[in-house]
């Protein structure tokens, strides 16, 4: 068997075609000869002594030890990257512990990326050194690594720190992948500062801190096949490095070390997004065929007694429900845009016939667009576009949200505006919130947090049944 991509869990395991076994950790075993099958013996040994370990351990809340590592692609297929170090930077060989260089405080060295080969360069350019795989660069210890021109979600390209390891290995065709080794707690500190504002009440924070450990630890590995575990942006979560960082994001990650969200004994996937628009939403009505998951469950960010409503609501009860900014919890124009809690468009018939035909294909002059299908939420999980040849539906958030332009949310009604001839001229669009809405809603946890709910609680709305576990 090869063990691919390390120890542990859910690693990928299958037979090798030829007689070697390769465990990730540099230790390479030919079963077939040379003593081989000694060897062989030993190794399944050791797996059996994992695989028993793994058994036989405890449950997650007693577990111990260290956050774990994880890599995280910063730049990929790249000809070329500048970096320096503050306080220097050494150089070694991936795959190896050979040193190559050192960097002296604030000098500027480059690598570049050739066939087959990745190119270090000195700040004067006279010495060279080139290797099959890339290079390690690393700060003292508590020290960073800046890497030049790198994009940003909210930020665009400006130069970043990064604590950590940082990899420039070899990619495709001459390219070069920027890696960020780093381990979960150091990671979530340019994480939480990215993704909620710092300025939010301490124990939002802090639920965000343990909702984005939960997101780190259990999509790890998406970007494997790409030479990494996590993206930089919005896809994984965004990551803003040692330049992001804040004191009281700091602070929230510190004060929940190790803490993560479990169901029924297994990780949580704590998905979040910016503001629910006053009800959050299930899962499976943003995203088409996902099993029901039983604590995304969508949920009122509002006291129904208080407010005197009630979701679901008619067509025409919700179009007035988007009309106006209700007294619900994400509501929080200190917090944040009181455009993210509603919001509205007026966009021509033909920007939306065009957005349309882009997801869903042609059908001719577009006459109408309907939401035919709603989630308990209120959000659309069906919308329909009455054409000249033919009629076409739209399915899911996130191809709803395309299909009319790129609007913020789901959680939309449309008007047409009647024009001069048969057609409309345009389509008024209501809307609220931001994001898909499944999970917390950030900006109702700092409205929670802001009448005094603690972190733990804020937890246990937008997420039912879990139950708040210190894995490490």
């Amino acid at each position: 068997m090869v063990c691919r991509g390390g120890w542990g869990p859910g690693r990928e395991v299958v037979r090798p075609q030829v007689g070697f076994v390769d465990c990730g950790r540099g230790d390479v075993i030919d079963y077939r000869r040379g003593g081989g099958k000694r060897a062989w013996m030993r190794f399944r040994a050791r797996l059996l002594a994992l695989g028993l370990l793994v058994f036989v351990a405890g449950p997650v809340a007693r577990a111990g030890g260290q956050a774990p590592n994880v890599r995280i692609g910063l730049v990929r297929g790249i000809e070329s990257v500048s970096f320096s170090g503050p306080a220097g930077v050494t150089m070694d060989v991936l795959r190896g512990e050979r040193e190559v260089a050192t960097a002296g405080p604030g000098e500027v060295w480059e690598v570049g990326g050739e066939r087959g080969r990745a190119r270090l360069a000195d700040p004067s350019g006279e010495r060279t050194w080139s290797v099959r795989r890339g290079f390690r660069l690393t700060p003292p210890e508590g020290e960073v690594v800046r890497v030049y021109g790198v994009e940003g979600h909210w930020d665009g390209v400006m130069d970043r720190d990064y604590r950590g390891a940082i990899e420039v290995r070899r990619g495709g065709r001459g390219r070069l992948v920027v890696v960020n080794v780093v381990d979960v707690e150091t990671y979530l500190r340019g994480v939480v500062a990215s993704e909620m504002p710092t300025r939010y009440p301490l124990e939002a924070l802090k639920a965000q801190a343990v909702a984005a450990r939960g997101q780190a630890l259990m999509k790890a590995g998406r970007h494997r096949r790409e030479g990494f575990d996590l993206c930089s942006g919005q896809h994984c979560q965004v990551y803003g490095g040692a330049t992001s960082e804040d004191g009281r994001t700091d602070a929230a990650v510190s004060e929940t070390r190790g803490e993560v969200l479990m169901y029924n004994r297994r990780l949580a996937d704590t998905l979040y997004s910016s503001n629910c628009g006053g009800h959050t939403a299930n899962n499976e009505d943003y995203w088409p065929g996902q099993r029901p998951v039983p604590y995304l469950r969508g949920r009122p960010d509002f006291d129904a007694e208080e407010l005197g409503v009630e979701l679901p609501l008619g067509e025409e009860e919700l179009k007035q429900f988007l009309k106006y900014a209700p007294p619900v919890n994400c509501n929080q124009p200190w917090y944040g845009r009181s455009s993210a809690i509603r919001w509205w468009s007026v966009a021509p018939r033909e920007e939306v016939a065009e957005a349309l035909r882009e997801e869903a294909g042609d059908f001719g002059e577009l006459l109408d667009v309907r939401v035919t299908e709603r989630g308990e939420s209120g959000i659309a999980r069906e919308v329909m576009a009455v054409g000249s040849r033919r009629l076409v539906r739209v399915r899911g958030g996130g191809a709803i949200r395309r299909a009319l332009g790129g609007v913020n949310s789901a959680f939309v009604a449309v008007e047409p505006v009647k024009g001069e001839g048969e057609f409309p001229a345009a389509f008024v669009i209501w809307g609220a919130g931001w994001g898909h809405q499944v999970g917390m809603c950030q900006m109702g946890a700092a409205g929670l947090a802001g009448r005094g709910w603690d972190y733990r609680e804020v937890l246990a709305k937008y997420y039912p049944g879990c139950e708040v576990v210190r894995r490490y």
